[in-house]
């Protein structure tokens, strides 16, 4: 078979398909890749940097290398992994349980919290019970559960429960440093109050970090 060339070189009939291979093609920057523009011509789409996303950008416009949207994705789920004992106090002052939750949030993100199970006893002719989530054991987060008494007739306590859920929304991440949050409680009348997890149970705090 003749061989036609143009003036512009070996005319696209004269090319067997698949015959040009990758060596045979003009070299690159890493990490590009070939698309077409809005007039059919080859382009290379520039390289993005790590943890980017390839987006169509519409049409008559190649794609591009974007940072993925943001908002409402749950990057983490923490769980304390269950409070197994039980803290009394009859202090009208907030009073640590020892049952606390730590997560590393990225800048940005929020917190949501998520406190159950369990039961808050009241043992001591206490009438109520307060229970709260502490940043740091230091920043209160500005909800608390007010449990009243409802009479146990097995035990002859007053059981009450304690539950909590609530979004941190400036938890102060930075994607390194460990935060820390604490459950207190505290006995408004000032009789004998106990936070405690239900036999064959637990109390659980969890945290879930919600990308910015």
């Amino acid at each position: 078979m003749a061989i036609t060339i143009s003036g512009n070189g070996i005319v696209e009939a004269n090319l067997a398909d698949n015959a040009v291979t990758l060596a045979k093609m003009a070299g690159g920057t890493d990490g590009e890749i070939l698309t077409y523009d809005a007039s059919g011509n080859p382009v290379a789409v520039s390289v993005g940097t790590d943890g980017q996303v390839l987006t169509s950008t519409g049409a008559g416009s190649p794609p591009a290398f974007e940072t993925a949207a943001a908002g409402g994705k749950v990057l983490q789920v923490v769980s304390s992994g269950g409070f197994s004992a039980t803290a009394s106090t009859y202090s009208t002052s907030w009073v640590d349980t020892g049952h606390s939750v730590t997560i590393t949030p990225q800048t940005g993100s929020k917190v949501l919290l998520l406190l159950g199970g369990g039961r808050a006893e009241l043992p001591g002719g206490a009438r109520a019970i307060r229970t709260t989530i502490l940043r740091g054991g230091t920043t209160h987060l500005g909800h608390t559960t007010y449990g009243l008494s409802v009479h146990d007739t097995d035990s002859g306590r007053q059981d009450s429960p304690h539950s909590i859920s609530h979004l941190d929304n400036s938890p102060g991440g930075n994607g390194s440093t460990a935060i820390t949050y604490n459950v207190y409680f505290t006995s408004p009348d000032a009789g004998t109050v106990q936070y405690s997890y239900i036999t064959g149970g637990r109390v659980e705090l969890i945290a879930m970090e919600i990308g910015a």
